[in-house]
């Protein structure tokens, strides 16, 4: 069984303890089979649940449903975006089509809390694209053409403007859209897990072993049980290459975050009492920073080529130490003990900032690789792949299959080598700016 995911989440410590669902304990036979629990793999269940109401639908998840990276990232519901993971699409064209896929996300998100009354700390309040540094002014004002060109209300705001909004003049310059949400992503993960419908069974700490066509249909081997099937959707993003799904298309980033406490009565007033803001860094490999609403500082500012599913203290401890490196900069009055949580996630990048969404075989379908757009597209991404898996056609399925593929990537080890050289060149560039 592969080792659980760390405990030390913020955003997961900060929701009611689930208990997990039973593994899967016996041979059974299902029509759909789900692999993988996390906003993408968990929409499906819901769109299959509705497009087949009278047919078994199983998802199995390696460890906890909703507690991977769905639980652990930022919390950015994006629209525009500046950077993608670490590579810059160009083109107005492409730029747009990404725009109105994120936007198609967001409205897809928006639907299901409204919908159910997701309580997840929904807020439109927008996000900033900043930097500290001269050099990268222009690729904002850059940014800036490109979104009036595209129609996209968004303000340029300088340093003084800035400090009042943020409570710090760390930064020089931002572009600021409106269009993004901010929102706690463990409490959406655990609105949709609290909203499977009563036909979908959930098997948790279920990891897949093997899988085989046998006598017209699949066979999947978990630990402790074996299930027959004709349809498999595979819906683990970051882990698909190590399933060895699109390991030529795809590779995996490890993530750290950490939680400052919540900032004190006096404190949060010496910032000028902001309301709930994010920043996004202009540098590939700078911070990503977010005042939340109960008044906390998130930090996140590493990347790295890491492949254990989790990190060990001492690993956690160690970015920690770079977290609040990053965090003093900002604010200097944050005390060496400020940090309360330090967690890891799992991230899915392509080298040209490209989506997986396809089918693989005959009742195999697979769908990931979001380039650091996972709330909104994952849970686009995994309704959608419900449609495709069933053949039926959508308006949103043609948007998705208008953009192109990702491309192909070198061969191990020589990818990895490739990785770690890009992730420190940008780490030196970004050193400003972590």
């Amino acid at each position: 069984m592969l080792p659980t995911n760390d405990q030390t989440c913020g955003w997961l410590r900060d929701i009611p303890l689930r208990p997990a669902r039973s593994p899967l304990a016996k041979s059974i036979i299902a029509d759909w089979v789900i692999v993988g629990a996390g906003y993408t793999g968990l929409s499906a269940a819901r769109s299959l649940s509705k497009l087949r109401p009278n047919d078994r639908i199983v998802i199995l998840e390696a460890n906890k449903a909703g507690e991977g990276a769905s639980a652990r990232n930022s919390g950015y519901l994006v629209d525009s975006t500046l950077n993608d993971g670490h590579l810059s699409e160009s083109g107005l064209q492409s730029f747009l089509s990404k725009y109105h896929l994120n936007k198609l996300g967001k409205e897809t998100v928006r639907d299901f809390v409204n919908d159910h009354r997701v309580d997840c700390d929904w807020n439109e309040c927008g996000k900033y694209h900043a930097t500290a540094l001269e050099q990268n002014e222009d690729k904002l004002h850059q940014f800036s053409s490109t979104l009036t060109n595209c129609g996209i209300s968004h303000d340029v705001i300088m340093r003084r403007d800035l400090s009042k909004r943020l409570g710090t003049d760390f930064y020089r310059a931002a572009v600021y859209t409106n269009g993004g949400v901010l929102l706690q992503p463990a409490k959406l993960a655990r609105g949709m897990i609290d909203h499977l419908p009563f036909s979908v069974d959930l098997f948790e700490n279920t990891p897949v072993l093997s899988g085989q066509r046998k006598n017209r249909h699949y066979e999947i081997t978990t630990s402790t049980g074996k299930i027959q099937t004709d349809n498999i959707l595979f819906c683990t993003n970051g882990f698909l290459p190590s399933m060895g799904l699109k390991k030529d298309r795809a590779f995996p980033l490890t993530l750290t975050a950490s939680f400052t406490r919540p900032l004190t009565d006096n404190e949060f007033t010496s910032l000028g009492s902001p309301d709930e803001w994010g920043v996004l860094s202009a540098q590939a490999m700078g911070a990503t920073v977010r005042l939340t609403q109960d008044k906390r500082i998130m930090m996140r500012n590493t990347a790295e080529a890491y492949n254990p599913i989790n990190m060990t203290p001492a690993a956690l401890e160690k970015r920690k130490r770079t977290h609040l490196a990053g965090l003093q900069k900002r604010f200097p009055f944050l005390k060496p003990d400020c940090i309360t949580h330090t967690w890891s996630g799992v991230t899915c990048i392509s080298g040209n900032s490209m989506n997986i969404f396809e089918k693989i075989g005959k009742g195999l379908f697979v769908a990931g690789c979001y380039n650091g757009g996972g709330i909104g597209l994952a849970t686009l991404f995994g309704e959608q792949l419900a449609y495709k898996a069933v053949g039926e056609k959508t308006k949103q399925m043609e948007q998705i299959e208008a953009r192109e593929k990702p491309n192909r990537l070198p061969p191990q080890p020589f990818l990895r080598w490739g990785v770690k050289a890009r992730l420190a060149k940008d780490r030196f560039n970004a050193s400003k700016e972590r």
